[in-house]
């Protein structure tokens, strides 16, 4: 979300900034077509973080707003730069002016309500992102918290802040790109970043996504895009000029790009192209005059700094009351909150400081204000007291480092024993079992599991966020190395399978792709049920033909909530919102939400595959599938079992005898 919000042309260096009370005034330096842009922009984030249909790509407005700041940003610098009263000092003076008393009021709000309405674990990730907030930072502090488009992310109140802490990191490269080198070079050079910027994203999108998403130098380029149309203005290489028809296939580019594609592979083409279509809807020439009609756009885009700033800790406190996902009228109704919060922050906090004077006492203030602002936020996480940690400790099995990332190699902390007799082969939904199998199994169990990498060879899932292409062929070479060190280990006579089945199954979660070894080759194709029985049998057979029996393990029952959220929400007293009015959950509402994963299982009983363990009738035999086991939680998310959970069941169902008495 982009924070340059000067009003002015930065190719026109006789223009002065308006006054405050004069933003409507074309004839003061507003250009209505930016006002537009950023109008445009905020509506796009508004939907895509409301959930309304059919805009799938509502987060590329974020990447209008990038281009829109570094071409006012580097116009201005250049023009400062050029005429020979550039200050450092000015320049920041002047973003503080303009960021900080909205910023700060609104982190100031949002840390008064999330003792009330956020659980333990989410206030302490609360805490780091109001640390880095303050510090502008949050961006790498929500790398290590989550993905951006994971539905963990959703509870963050202070996801949006990644932006602007990109952007103020922005604000400290582009003034000495500018200013420490010859006016000759300023382009080039910019151009060059920008480039290379680009080349960064590409290359680091398929390997770490997540750290594309919020890493200056792979984002560099979006607003490196606006500082290079800047820069060939100011070199008259670019002039105004009205260009009606590119102009109106820029506009539907930005128009119809958000409402074709989502967010798989972003920052990928479909940003780019929403960047190229921004920069030539900047270029000057375009007179547009403040009419009625476009009042209400107009608004919007003045105030869409404020707008961004309160919109998503309004929706983020409401996404952390209800355990499944927020009715669509509810999103919207919540508007109406947030425009009043926003009306008043744009009249007490955004407008009044634009002209305030940075003296010792402010800027002592400045310093203050996140002292007192975060110090008071961590006396109430201390004050709150601790949950119980079963809730969300992380459960990657017999040991932390059993969640392999390349080849499988056998491990002396991921078995229970010297010379174990079973073999626990799958993804995190094998991982999880882990506890409850070291706890019946008393031949000794070994591990062998990667996070998202179902036990089906020549088979992995693609879905473009963190299972790319490239995952996927390491999905299917770890599978490989698996059964060639099963080959290597006659003392395992029993192999039980286990996964998610989701990222395999059609119909379960969208956005799903498989890479499929054909011979020698691994081609993506759509996800398929005849693939996923070909693969299993596939892997079934491999493993008897080395002399072992196979067992498959279900997924536990799950529908579609975290459960384990709940319960931390009930447990403290917080309010809660759950699909059916309590934290436990029917047979029926189960069997509707995993109906494609339970159809594919009676499939396999039926073909005679491989036996399969359930947890069915151990968990939901009274109708209701409960989520506690000896009054401790059993599961520690929407599906996977805590560790307490994993080993009570472990000892309630005698998991890994009764597995090992199961397989064939």
């Amino acid at each position: 979300m982009a924070t340059a919000y000067s009003q002015l042309d930065p190719v026109a260096p006789e223009a002065q900034a308006p006054r405050p009370d004069r933003t409507h005034s074309p004839s003061r330096g507003l250009r209505i077509d930016i006002q537009l842009l950023r109008a445009l922009a905020i509506i796009l984030v508004l939907l895509h973080h409301a959930h309304v249909p059919y805009v799938p790509g509502g987060f590329l407005g974020v990447d209008i707003f990038f281009v829109v700041s570094g071409y006012l940003m580097t116009g201005i610098i250049a023009r400062e730069l050029d005429e020979g009263r550039f200050s450092f000092r000015n320049f920041y003076a002047r973003r503080i002016r303009r960021l900080l008393p909205a910023a700060y009021a609104t982190l100031a709000v949002t840390a008064l309500l999330a003792p009330f309405l956020l659980d333990h674990w989410e206030y302490r990730d609360f805490l780091a992102q109001l640390a880095g907030s303050f510090t502008f930072v949050v961006n790498l502090v929500l790398w290590k918290q989550s993905d951006y488009f994971n539905s963990g992310a959703a509870l963050k109140p202070l996801l949006h802040m990644w932006s602007l802490s990109l952007e103020e990191q922005y604000y400290l490269v582009l003034p000495l790109l500018l200013f420490c080198f010859p006016k000759r070079f300023r382009l080039p050079l910019t151009a060059a970043a920008t480039l290379i910027s680009i080349a960064a994203c590409a290359w680091l999108l398929q390997r770490v996504p997540s750290a594309t998403f919020y890493f200056l130098p792979t984002r560099f380029w979006e607003l490196g895009i606006g500082s290079v149309l800047a820069l060939l203005i100011r070199k008259e290489w670019v002039r105004p000029a009205a260009l009606p028809i590119p102009r109106l296939a820029a506009a539907a580019i930005l128009i119809l790009v958000p409402l074709l594609v989502d967010e798989r592979g972003h920052p990928g083409l479909p940003a780019l192209v929403i960047c190229l279509a921004t920069a030539l809807l900047l270029v000057p020439g375009l007179d547009l005059k403040a009419s009625r009609p476009l009042a209400p756009l107009v608004a919007i885009g003045d105030r869409s700094y404020s707008l961004y700033l309160v919109h998503w800790p309004v929706y983020a406190f409401v996404n952390n009351i209800f355990i499944t996902r927020v009715p669509l009228w509810l999103n919207i109704l919540l508007l109406v909150p947030v425009l009043i919060w926003m009306e008043l922050q744009y009249r007490l906090a955004e407008q009044p400081y634009r002209a305030m004077r940075l003296d010792a006492r402010r800027i002592g203030l400045l310093v203050l204000i996140p002292l007192i602002v975060v110090g008071g936020s961590a006396l109430a996480l201390r004050a709150g007291g601790q949950p119980d940690p079963a809730l969300h400790i992380g459960n990657t099995g017999i040991g932390a480092g059993c969640d392999f990332k390349n080849a499988y190699a056998p491990r002396a902390d991921c078995r229970t024993a010297d010379r174990p007799t079973t073999l626990l082969w799958g993804d995190s939904f094998a991982m999880h079992l882990g506890p409850g199998l070291a706890v019946s199994s008393p031949g000794g169990v070994e591990q062998a599991t990667r996070t998202s990498c179902g036990p089906f060879l020549g088979l992995a899932p693609v879905n473009g966020a963190q299972q790319t292409p490239d995952w996927a062929r390491r999905c299917i070479a770890f599978n490989d190395s698996v059964l060639a060190a099963l080959a290597r280990s006659p003392q395992i006579d029993t192999v039980i399978l286990s996964s998610a089945l989701a990222q395999y199954v059609p119909g379960q979660e969208p956005g799903w792709h498989a890479l499929v070894r054909r011979g020698d080759a691994l081609t993506e194709q759509p996800q398929s049920l005849d693939q996923v029985h070909a693969a299993l049998t596939r892997t079934v057979a491999a493993i008897r033909r080395s002399g072992k029996k196979v067992v498959l393990i279900a997924p536990p029952p799950s529908a579609g909530f975290d459960m384990a959220r709940c319960q931390a929400r009930e447990a403290a007293g917080l309010p809660v919102v759950a699909p059916e009015g309590r934290c436990d959950f029917s047979l029926d509402a189960y069997s509707a939400f995993r109906r494609p994963i339970n159809a594919f299982l009676a499939e396999v009983t039926r073909r005679k595959t491989l036996p399969i363990l359930s947890f069915e009738e151990t968990l939901c035999g009274s109708g209701t599938c409960r989520i506690s086991a000896g009054g401790k939680p059993i599961y520690r998310d929407l599906a996977h079992l805590s560790i307490v959970g994993s080993r009570a069941l472990g000892h309630e169902m005698r998991m890994g005898e009764t597995a090992r008495a199961m397989a064939r």
